[in-house]
């Protein structure tokens, strides 16, 4: 099998981007997202998928019939509770494995 034929047959994995924020733009709305490289830039909310929040995580794939980006629900869920574990681990006082005071 030709690499190109192979390429063609195993589509790369879809990026994951973040909404960082979602904000009214002189030309209506827009939401910032973050690539998985770090990089942001703002989008047409109307581009992105109906519902979207500040925080959803979305799978971005560019196939042979244009862009597709979906929304993750299961993986946003995750991330958020992961967070909020994290802010109330902090907010109760209690360092993370590895961690301790901070001194200046």
């Amino acid at each position: 099998m030709k690499d190109e034929e192979r390429r063609d047959s195993h589509p790369p994995a879809p990026e994951r981007w973040i909404v960082d924020g979602i904000e009214d733009g002189p030309r209506g709305r827009v939401a910032r997202v973050e690539r998985e490289d770090g990089r942001t830039f703002d989008l047409p909310l109307s581009a992105l998928p109906d519902g979207v929040r500040e925080g959803d995580l979305l799978a971005v794939q560019d196939g042979p019939d244009g862009v597709t980006v979906r929304l993750l629900p299961g993986e946003t869920r995750a991330r958020r509770e992961s967070a909020q574990r994290n802010l109330d681990r902090l907010n109760a006082g209690t360092p993370r494995e590895g961690e301790g005071e901070i001194t200046l």
